[in-house]
């Protein structure tokens, strides 16, 4: 194995555990710490009807502490994740995440199914979020405007 592959595996995992953080720091009601996975000049898309996108880790936690302020709990999981490096120092992933939101009171619980698209970078030796895109396949919740995944294949 080449020392250039070697290093690819290692980055795969440090972005994979990054992408697994952002879930669980969101699950705790961290937004302040979620926005710490972020660069500063970050650009993050929850879709057109959640503000559509918003620069910066002081936007990003705004956006969090208020999308996620109401609700009683959340439980993100991510599976297949694909990353695709364009250089030693950034990366293109695509993750699939499914997000149970509980909701107050007789307010009904939700499910989102979606995709994360990112961009990763390495900064000062650490990897971070340079950008996020959610796009959604189907929701069970309230009317909001999603992007909406692509259907390849489709006439």
């Amino acid at each position: 194995m080449t020392t250039d592959a070697l290093q690819q595996l290692l980055d795969r995992q440090e972005i994979a555990r990054l992408i697994h953080e952002y879930c669980s720091r969101v699950d705790r009601y961290e937004p302040e710490g979620v926005a710490e996975l972020f660069f500063e000049d970050c650009v993050v898309d929850y879709g057109p009807g959640l503000g559509g996108p918003g620069t910066g880790r002081e936007d990003l936690a705004r956006k969090l502490s208020r999308g996620l302020g109401g609700l009683e709990a959340t439980h993100h999981q991510v599976s297949n994740i694909e990353i695709e490096f364009e250089s030693a120092d950034r990366a293109r992933g695509v993750s699939y995440v499914t997000a149970w939101h509980g909701a107050p009171g007789e307010a009904r619980d939700f499910t989102v199914y979606g995709q994360y698209h990112d961009r990763f970078e390495r900064r000062e030796g650490s990897w971070g979020f340079a950008e996020r895109r959610i796009l959604v396949a189907g929701h069970d919740g309230p009317k909001v405007e999603w992007a909406r995944t692509p259907r390849h294949g489709r006439d």
